[in-house]
């Protein structure tokens, strides 16, 4: 693997990672092998949303990302992604109970969701479509949370997340870190700290590495930790600008899932048993201790 080529910006004691490719997945196949591709593409159903592979926070605190490969149900560990964010947004859902049955298909799709964290939908039940202002409503308040138990928890009924949209060096395909409750508070102060910098964080390389910790209970979770790498030379920087404005104009069509907020397996279950071992004894998603109520405005 090739060493990459840095250059030192004296301004930011950050160095410029010269070799950092923003990768396309059909950049320098024959034109007549192209064309022939997107004819063929285009017989296929349009799907909507955006594509991207998942990575996902483990249970138990453990120290490596779960990153999806190639093939359904392919996963591998990593200790650390380091990668681009192109687009990051915030993220409400409420599943009723002990954030629902993941064995009920039905379930798995929150009660309300809201894309930006301001404004929720609610998809089922009586009122299906009603518009809910998440600041005020009252499954979005601390101490109407349940634990795995359901047990009465210090935690919200509606779960505050964040989506984090990036892509790794040379790498085409774009990956999905939803940020859960527990890490909230930490990463948007961590972010915030980037834009403070006079950075955009579409100009920076990032890292986002897991440390192990506990919460009130004395359970140990898997706090998401991000940290400054390096700058993207000004080319990468102008692809991945406009990447982000791609995926802001979709970003609200992903549907949120039971699947994107559950922790994945513990660290050393086989990849083949990830979506039973995801679930508590009573067939729940396992809890993440919320996040203090303390939030930064990074949108």
């Amino acid at each position: 693997m090739p060493t990459n080529k840095k250059t030192t910006n004296p301004t930011t004691a950050l160095a410029t990672v010269d070799t950092f490719k923003i990768a396309n997945r059909y950049e320098g196949l024959d034109p007549e092998l192209l064309a022939e591709l997107q004819d063929q593409m285009a017989d296929l159903d349009p799907e909507s949303g955006i594509s991207c592979r998942q990575i996902k926070v483990p249970s138990a605190g453990g120290i490596a990302y779960e990153v999806q490969g190639e093939e359904d149900g392919d996963a591998d560990p990593m200790k650390e992604v380091e990668g681009v964010i192109l687009f990051t947004h915030r993220l409400n859902g409420y599943w009723p109970g002990s954030f629902g049955s993941a064995k009920d298909p039905k379930d798995r799709i929150p009660t309300c969701a809201s894309m930006d964290g301001k404004t929720g939908l609610v998809q089922a039940g009586d009122n299906t479509g009603e518009v809910i202002t998440c600041e005020t409503c009252p499954f979005n308040q601390y101490g109407t949370g349940t634990d795995e138990k359901g047990n009465p928890s210090q935690g919200k009924a509606c779960k505050n997340m964040r989506r984090i949209y990036l892509m790794m060096d040379g790498d085409p395909n774009i990956y999905l870190l939803t940020v859960p409750p527990t890490s909230i508070k930490d990463v948007n102060k961590q972010l915030a700290k980037i834009l403070a910098s006079g950075t955009p964080y579409t100009s920076m390389i990032v890292g986002f590495t897991l440390e192990k910790a506990q919460n009130s209970n004395g359970v140990a979770y898997s706090k998401v930790v991000v940290k400054k790498k390096g700058l993207l030379p000004p080319d990468a920087a102008a692809q991945v600008l406009q990447l982000r404005n791609q995926i802001k104009a979709q970003y609200q069509s992903m549907a949120l899932t039971l699947n994107e907020y559950a922790a994945a397996p513990a660290q050393g279950t086989p990849v083949g048993a990830a979506e039973d071992t995801t679930l508590t004894g009573d067939g729940t998603a396992p809890a993440f201790e919320e996040a203090p109520p303390t939030d930064l405005p990074i949108n």
